[in-house]
């Protein structure tokens, strides 16, 4: 059974140095801010003027952008993908693929192109 990992809860603290001339500011990880500005003191020495917060850091996203592409010498084509208007790139790995790049919708609709890199089977393309 898949459990939900807890995002851990931060908090923004700031205090002021002894001197008076400058702020400093940290982030830290904590349940509550009683216990935020505690280890704000211990770490820094001095106590927390502001404490923001509390706040739940995004996920951290990986993209896949270790994909290395090789092109085939046969020129780029037009084509139809999707109800897009696209230029196909052959490519030779991997094989009877290609990488398209998109120009505009087919049937006039006003939509964003995909995002991303999109490989597909030339077998999915109509050749203009």
């Amino acid at each position: 059974m898949y459990t939900r990992k807890v995002r851990p809860v931060i908090f923004v603290c700031v205090g002021m140095n002894n001197k008076g001339d400058d702020f400093i500011s940290r982030i830290i990880k904590a349940n509550s801010q009683s216990e935020a500005s505690s280890l704000f003191f211990e770490q820094n020495g001095i106590e927390a003027k502001s404490i923001h917060g509390p706040f739940r850091p995004k996920r951290v996203q990986i993209i896949e952008n270790n994909r290395t592409l090789l092109f085939a010498d046969k020129p780029q084509q037009k084509a139809i993908y999707n109800d897009w208007e696209v230029m196909a790139l052959y490519l030779k790995e991997p094989a009877n693929s290609a990488y398209l790049l998109f120009n505009k919708r087919v049937d006039g609709k006003k939509m964003s192109p995909p995002k991303g890199t999109v490989i597909v089977s030339i077998s999915d393309l109509r050749i203009i």
